[in-house]
Parts: structure tokens; C-alpha cells; sequence
């Protein structure tokens, strides 16, 4: 299991992370979601080891991360910018990286290339942006981490690359329990994919929950009357978000789907439709919740 706990991170005086902690078990998915300049990128890099917190404890299964290069082996990162030497091809990429992990799989890593159509041989300065990050995914797969962190995941990759590295991450995770954080700006992305999401805001995480659970605790309702709506009939629900337009309203309310359409059904509306709502709506919604609560 991975442990963050009340970490802090100070960067040229600026605080990027404060009382930040996290809790994942080996076999999830997270998605890490978050405004630009929440702090995810550096959040990975801390719990990859590759830059130390300032305060408060990382561990991977109780071993800390921070100077046990024992433990780092077992953690790979993928950055969202990848940078390597413009003469370096993807063969000596991966024999550099098998000095450092011991599991890496050559055989896997180059069937992967193959599949995605990548020469090992050509240099990277051939390569665009995306072909970079398919060849770091696939040695990151191909090291057979018991933690991958990947920041920005799937960003700049064809529907082909994505399936196939998708397909490949969601095996080893079933076959080898292997845990996974990722993040990325095209929260689609995330949603079918993460079993539960984090939502890093303030510097710290807010929010962790499973995705089914989210599902089952939050609903976005639609709903019309035959008269201008009183704002003071959502006064018994806990509201995340409400637009009320004269006689019709819009609302994502904590609650099970049954629970609150039973509520509602007592407010007698012309029209009720209930959804659940997906990743989007409740990251919008939770940080408008907090610019109020401000």
C-alpha cells in the first residue's frame, strides 16, 4: 500500500504542498485530478522519490520511498514532458533503465514498439511528443512496477496507442496487482478508466473516493414546475451545485437515486430526471462548493 501522510512541499518559498495525504492499496487505479497548477506533477515526483517533501512520511508496503533505492525499483514514473538526449534511441533507453530495474522485461517492451509501429533504432529527435510518451509508457509497463505513476496519461496518443497501452496497464494490474496514479486534464479519460479519483485543491488532497461510491452518493436532477421555484425546497438536501432558471432547475445533491427522487416526488414536479453524474460535473462541483464555503 502506498501511504502519504501529512507531507509538505516548498519550492522557492512558495508552498505547492501542505497536510497533503493520500492512501492507495496495490490492484487500484487513481485518477489525480485538479486545477493547472494544483500541484499534481509534484505530488508524483514526491512519492516517486524523485524530489524529498520537506515534512511528513511517503512509504510504498510500509518501506519509505526517500533514499531506499530498494524501494524505488519497485516505483516507475512517467512524466508529462519527457526528456531525452536527441542521439538516444529507444534500445539504449531501455537498457539504461534495466540497470535500474531488475523485473524489466526487454520482451515485452519491444513487442509493445512493435505494436505501435516505433523503430528502437531511431534516434529521438525523430519522434514527436506523443511518440515519446508511447515509448516511456511502454517501458514503464515493461519494468513491471508494483507502483506506475504517469502524469498526463494517454495525452497526445492515437486512439490505437491509447487502446493498446490501456489494455496492457489494466491486465497488469488485474494479473499483477499493480497500483497506479494517474492524472490527466481530459477527465474522460480518467473516469472509465480509475477505480476511484483524488482531488488535489489548496495544496492538499480534499477529496478521495471510489468511483462507484461517488456514483452512489451524488445525482445530477433536472427538474420543471408549474411555478417559479423557491430555492428553500433543497433546504432538507446537501447541495453541491444548484442553477435555478424561473421555473426550471438544475442540481447535483447528495444522496442515493432512490432517496432523493422520493424527496422530490413530494415537491410534485412536472419533469424529474435523474443521472449520476460523472467525473467532470463532481470536480467542478466540489471546488464551486468550496469558492462558496470561502
Amino acid at each position: 500500500m502506498l501511504r502519504m501522510e501529512n507531507c509538505r512541499k516548498v519550492y522557492d518559498e512558495q508552498t505547492v504542498l501542505e497536510h497533503c495525504s493520500l492512501e492507495l492499496a496495490s490492484g487500484s487505479i487513481l485518477g489525480l485530478i485538479g486545477i493547472n497548477g494544483a500541484g499534481k506533477s509534484t505530488l508524483l515526483h514526491c512519492i516517486s522519490g524523485a524530489i524529498p517533501v520537506d515534512e511528513g512520511t511517503i512509504t510504498w508496503k510500509e518501506q519509505p520511498v526517500l533514499d531506499h533505492p530498494e524501494v524505488k525499483q519497485k516505483i516507475f514514473l512517467v512524466q508529462d514532458e519527457p526528456v531525452f538526449a536527441q542521439t538516444e534511441n529507444a534500445r539504449e533507453l531501455i537498457e539504461y533503465l534495466s540497470l535500474f530495474y531488475p523485473a524489466l522485461e526487454s520482451e515485452l517492451f519491444y513487442d509493445l514498439l512493435s505494436q505501435l509501429k516505433l523503430n528502437p533504432k531511431q534516434p529521438f529527435s525523430a519522434f514527436s511528443k506523443g511518440m515519446k510518451r508511447q515509448v516511456l509508457m511502454a517501458a514503464g509497463l515493461a519494468a513491471h512496477p508494483e507502483l506506475l505513476l504517469i502524469d498526463e496519461v494517454f495525452d497526445g496518443l492515437d486512439p490505437f496507442a491509447r487502446r493498446l497501452l490501456q489494455g496492457q496497464l489494466a491486465a497488469q494490474t488485474v494479473e499483477e496487482g499493480m497500483a497506479s496514479i494517474l492524472t490527466s486534464h481530459r477527465l474522460s479519460d480518467l473516469e472509465n478508466f480509475c477505480d476511484e479519483y483524488a482531488l488535489l485543491d489548496e495544496k492538499r488532497i480534499l477529496h478521495q473516493n471510489s468511483m462507484f461510491q461517488t456514483q452512489q452518493e451524488l445525482v445530477k436532477v433536472h427538474l420543471a414546475f408549474d411555478h417559479p421555484i423557491d430555492p428553500t425546497m433543497f433546504q432538507d438536501f446537501e447541495v453541491l451545485k444548484l442553477e435555478i432558471h424561473s421555473r426550471m432547475a438544475q442540481a447535483i445533491l447528495r444522496g442515493s437515486h432512490d432517496e432523493v427522487e422520493a424527496k422530490l416526488r413530494k415537491q410534485k414536479p412536472v419533469i424529474l430526471e435523474i443521472f449520476d453524474c460523472t467525473l467532470e460535473e463532481v470536480f467542478l462541483a466540489q471546488l464551486e462548493k468550496r469558492e462558496e464555503l470561502q
